[in-house]
């Protein structure tokens, strides 16, 4: 029969063995990905593989806002908007439809609206102007 010590080295030299099997099986793994990741980006032919687009539609003008030291700010002017070439980021809304919401959330419920009707901004560029902006609203296609 084994001593004690004998039982206690097999049984290390065992999980030892194991840990090294394991850890063989999660390189392979790892490289097949990443070798099955490489082949589809080097691909062409995009026929086999579908996209999955997220978007978020709604009815507006197409920016994002943005509260910054106090004041309402366009963050962002979204592409074939319908604010596209009238705001820029930066632009600091003053006023819509001649109302001050207290509350982001309230600058975007007064922005959005039907599609085909209009809304008045009063904005101030960052380079300096001041003026009111008519825009009508559209339905706005959002990715992500």
């Amino acid at each position: 029969m084994r001593s004690d010590d004998s039982t206690r080295t097999t049984i290390a030299r065992w999980r030892t063995a194991r840990r090294a099997v394991l850890g063989a099986i999660i390189i392979a793994g790892s490289v097949v990905t990443s070798a099955a990741v490489m082949m589809r980006m080097g691909t062409r032919d995009c026929d086999g593989y579908h996209r999955v687009d997220r978007a978020y539609t709604y009815s507006g003008i197409g920016v994002v806002i943005e509260r910054h030291h106090g004041e309402v700010v366009v963050r962002r002017v979204l592409r074939g908007s319908p604010a596209q070439g009238k705001l820029r980021p930066g632009t600091r809304l003053v006023a819509v439809d001649d109302n001050n919401p207290p509350t982001l959330e309230g600058w975007a419920s007064a922005i959005r609206g039907e599609p085909g009707t209009t809304v008045e901004l009063e904005v101030a560029y960052p380079c300096g102007g001041h003026k009111t902006v008519a825009i009508t609203r559209d339905v706005v296609r959002m990715a992500y």
